[in-house]
């Protein structure tokens, strides 16, 4: 397991950019567009006296290395199940899966039958945790990549999850990435 964990964090090398963000100093019901400017909830909060009382600070940002900034994948949405999209994903380079692209997801994970296609052997077992509190164990296999729109990841751990039907990308995959989910497409814009 150390091996696992020694080879992920060998693989991330980080900078800091800094990145202008907004903090709200009053309690009012409002949101920022995509422009940064406030837009009025009052009607859903039962709040009508909107206050527009913003403050500028700066945080550092995790970006990778020799990354343009304004690269962006994007990624089509085959369909929504339970309201989760479902994109195209490409296994060692031959393999195309469809899968729930899961923000809460912490690994990768796909179904045995996946797993059997792509002829993957387990390395290990693991314990998670799921939503519902409840301890899991699944079997850890390495892949020799993982790829769509664009990005590659190569040598991946993922789980392998006996009573999935469908697999989920999870944020070992996207992790360096920010992620916007549209109506048809995923964006995914390197950090």
């Amino acid at each position: 397991m150390n091996q696992i964990f020694k080879s992920i964090l060998l693989s991330l090398v980080f900078s800091l950019i800094p990145v202008q963000i907004s903090a709200q100093q009053e309690t009012e019901c409002f949101m920022l567009d995509n422009n940064g400017n406030p837009l009025d909830l009052g009607h859903l909060c039962g709040k009508s006296n909107f206050k527009s009382h913003t403050q500028s600070i700066t945080t550092p940002r995790l970006v990778a290395p020799n990354t343009p900034e304004s690269e962006v994948f994007v990624v089509p949405i085959k369909r929504r199940e339970g309201g989760t999209p479902v994109i195209d994903v490409m296994f060692n380079d031959r393999h195309v899966f469809e899968m729930l692209v899961d923000t809460g997801a912490t690994w990768t994970v796909i179904s045995s039958q996946m797993a059997k296609t792509l002829r993957v052997k387990p390395k290990q077992t693991l314990t998670f945790q799921t939503p519902s509190s409840d301890s899991v164990e699944f079997d850890i296999a390495q892949v020799s990549s993982i790829t769509t729109g664009g990005i590659v990841h190569e040598d991946l751990y993922i789980a392998i999850a006996p009573s999935l039907d469908i697999g989920l990308l999870g944020q070992n995959f996207y992790e360096m990435y920010d992620i916007t989910i549209k109506y048809s497409v995923i964006e995914f814009r390197p950090r």
